[in-house]
């Protein structure tokens, strides 16, 4: 009996968390790719692929076929019309994860009806395994996701990708303590909210932001919040041109309580080849990488920024055409990253879409942050509609847009100089 009440208290969070449909159309892209060995962000969760497998984005308009007898990733509902061979036969190691709907979640209710289930840590979920398919199917409410794997002769090669597979380190916000779901509070029924659609409390946002160099006054904050979703505040580093200000644990703690979701970023030393005073050297570039992140850290803590909140470095436009200054760009994120993500913070990146995104984008053999805002200021509030970000980079909820520069705008009798910025990015 108590296990019964477990399961169904599990299913019963299964459909109102999930995320709306639409939440994987930016994967329609081209039909597969072979990678070697690495991550995948995909519906909040991270994939590991094994090297050699094929990863397949699924949508509603693709003719994918989904099929179990390749090692494959396949990421998305399966299209209507697939296009599978007249005849194929076996089973091997694959994955299929697409988003927790009523559809799917109904479809882990009969799983249970016939064969039981158990809750499972890696990834925390609901565990369903079919020995006569040799498929085992995981709902992770807490990603909105459904992770449906298939096995040959043994399960063993799916076991250890699925002890793997982790709910991406921003977790989602409700009650205190940081697990919960649902809508965003103070969004439903704004302005904001009628523009952007419905936004809901997950590791990401959707919406309208805005950037400004120093903390607004709790009352500007107040007047704004029915025009945007979320704000940048500048944290710290030695290229920070503000000081604190009005920035504090208090003040955090208040817009929050607005309902503000915040951009955090700090600003350290820049590029050896751009104009700014203070850069890090090809020499520096991996030890002043690493001090930059513990700092950010620090300096978060004391603002009340727990652990798994991203933190963007805001890297300024620099020349790409010297490659001993690029490389010691690479370098310097490659730190940046490692050290933030060690020490439990999300690692992201600020920068011009001409360079600094261009060159991670296209780097190899480096860790690359999780997340990225980029400037592209072509007044175009689209994060993935934009022509010159390529659609590989950055995949699933993790850009922001600063479309437009340096102007002033008035709401509610507040006027402030902003940038502002299209979200479909991570945020505290």
């Amino acid at each position: 009996m108590r296990r019964a009440m477990l399961l169904a208290g599990i299913l019963g969070t299964l459909i109102p968390g999930a995320p709306p449909a639409q939440a994987d159309v930016h994967y329609q892209g081209p039909a597969s790719s072979t990678r070697s060995d690495t991550d995948v962000h995909y519906q909040g969760l991270r994939i590991p692929v094994p090297a050699g497998w094929e990863i397949h984005r699924l949508g509603r308009g693709s003719t994918d076929c989904l099929r179990f007898d390749r090692h494959a990733l396949y990421l998305g509902p399966a299209g209507e019309n697939q296009r599978c061979p007249a005849h194929a036969v076996g089973r091997t190691t694959a994955l299929h994860v697409e988003p927790l709907t009523e559809q799917t979640s109904a479809f882990v209710k009969s799983l249970l009806a016939s064969s039981g289930g158990e809750r499972t840590g890696r990834p925390p979920g609901l565990r369903v395994k079919d020995p006569a398919a040799h498929e085992i199917r995981i709902a992770v409410p807490e990603a909105g996701a459904l992770i449906t794997g298939s096995y040959g002769p043994s399960e063993e090669d799916l076991e250890r990708i699925l002890a793997r597979i982790t709910v991406d380190p921003v977790p989602t916000e409700g009650a205190a303590g940081g697990a919960g779901g649902g809508p965003v509070g103070g969004v439903v029924g704004g302005s904001a909210e009628r523009r952007s659609g419905v936004a809901h409390r997950h590791r990401w946002i959707k919406g309208d932001g805005f950037d400004t160099c120093n903390a607004p006054s709790l009352d500007a904050m107040h007047a704004w919040r029915g025009e945007f979703v979320a704000a940048n505040i500048y944290i710290g580093g030695v290229s920070r041109s503000c000081p604190d200000g009005r920035l504090t644990h208090d003040w955090v703690a208040a817009v929050r309580k607005m309902g503000w979701r915040l951009i955090p970023t700090y600003v350290g030393p820049q590029a050896p080849c751009g104009p700014h005073r203070i850069n890090f050297t090809p020499d520096s570039a991996t030890d002043d990488g690493k001090d930059s992140a513990k700092d950010a850290v620090r300096r978060a803590r004391l603002l009340g920024l727990s652990r798994h909140t991203p933190i963007y470095f805001d890297l300024e436009a620099y020349s790409r055409h010297d490659p001993v200054c690029r490389q010691a760009v690479l370098a310097f994120i490659d730190a940046w990253t490692r050290k933030l993500r060690s020490l439990g913070y999300v690692p992201g990146i600020y920068s011009s879409l001409t360079s600094g995104i261009r060159d991670l984008a296209e780097a190899k053999g480096i860790r690359k942050p999780t997340a990225v805002w980029y400037a592209h200021w072509d007044e175009k509030a689209d994060p993935r509609g934009d022509k010159s970000m390529e659609h590989k980079w950055w995949p699933g909820h993790r850009r922001i847009k600063q479309y437009r520069g340096d102007h002033l705008e008035t709401h509610g009798g507040y006027t402030l100089n902003i940038d502002n910025d299209a979200l479909d990015g991570y945020v505290r």
